[in-house]
């Protein structure tokens, strides 16, 4: 019922989005989108990270859908902690996306920067006592990476030199790319 209820609300927002990819998921109609009991702001950035990466696949969907569709099987007690990011590569999995996954930053490190974009999970500050956080990423030309909502009020695109720059530091949960 109450994916229901957001849908219909979510829905309706879809035609104010901004066009390209998404940031700033605390701000503007991102903000007024609405996941289990809370709004974008608390709790979207893994549906966002999932609408940049299919954006940049070029399969757009619907915000409104995306959520919908996650929210199902992914929230985590009515999306006050977000939604359980180890279900994403399930989501790629049932929508035919040929994205490699893993749990090892080593891996993701090493072989991510083969690919052209992809998708993050990484604890904030320290494990269990931060919140969790998805970003959607792209490789560019010169080997930089561009990350994409990389914080809740920062309305712009963020650049590193390289993955490592952009999310070494942080304690990793998983990734996929293309």
């Amino acid at each position: 019922m109450l994916g229901y209820i957001n849908f219909r609300n979510n829905k309706q927002l879809d035609d104010a989005l901004p066009h390209g990819l998404l940031n700033a998921q605390g701000l503007g109609t991102l903000e007024q989108y609405r996941y289990g009991l809370f709004s974008f702001g608390w709790c979207g950035c893994e549906i966002i990270a999932v609408y940049n990466f299919l954006q940049m696949l070029g399969k757009p969907k619907p915000l409104s859908e995306i959520a919908r569709e996650i929210y199902r099987y992914g929230h985590l007690l009515l999306g006050f902690f977000g939604t359980n990011v180890y279900v994403l590569p399930h989501y790629f999995k049932k929508h035919g996306i040929p994205a490699l996954h893993t749990t090892d930053k080593k891996v993701f490190l090493q072989y991510a920067p083969k690919g052209r974009f992809g998708l993050v999970s990484f604890w904030t500050g320290k494990v269990m006592r931060s919140s969790i956080h998805t970003v959607a990423y792209r490789i560019e030309e010169d080997g930089g990476v561009t990350v994409f909502n990389r914080y809740n009020k920062k309305d712009f695109d963020h650049h590193y030199a390289d993955l490592a720059e952009a999310f070494a530091s942080y304690p990793f949960l998983t990734a996929s790319w293309v």
